[in-house]
């Protein structure tokens, strides 16, 4: 299980930044896969990465200038073991265990 916080993104419809943090509740290490519904107008990074036992990782979100409407962001996510290098690999195997799901907003 992950948790984003802060849990939602509000950008001006000009553009803008926002950082968030993807925090693991799992006593496993995690490979997560960051998807957003409007890649015309969001950039996010990292787009794949790892979360130790009960860590945390950054995920940036920059909003380019655009109209103003609602997006998301979903994060998928998998349990892979401690020598896992490659972090898109669970998800070309089709692991994905779960996904949570970040509401953006242009206004």
């Amino acid at each position: 299980m992950i948790n984003v916080d802060p849990p939602t993104g509000n950008f001006p419809a000009s553009g803008g930044n926002s950082t968030h943090n993807i925090v693991s509740e799992s006593d496993s290490r995690l490979a997560f896969k960051v998807k957003s519904s409007n890649n015309d107008h969001y950039r996010v990074r990292p787009v794949y990465g790892f979360i130790d036992a009960k860590g945390k990782a950054k995920l940036d979100i920059n909003r380019l200038p655009g109209p103003a409407k609602e997006d998301k962001i979903v994060i998928q996510y998998a349990e892979v073991p401690a020598e896992e290098i490659d972090a898109t690999a669970p998800f070309k195997a089709g692991a994905q265990q779960g996904e949570i799901i970040v509401k953006i907003v242009a206004a």
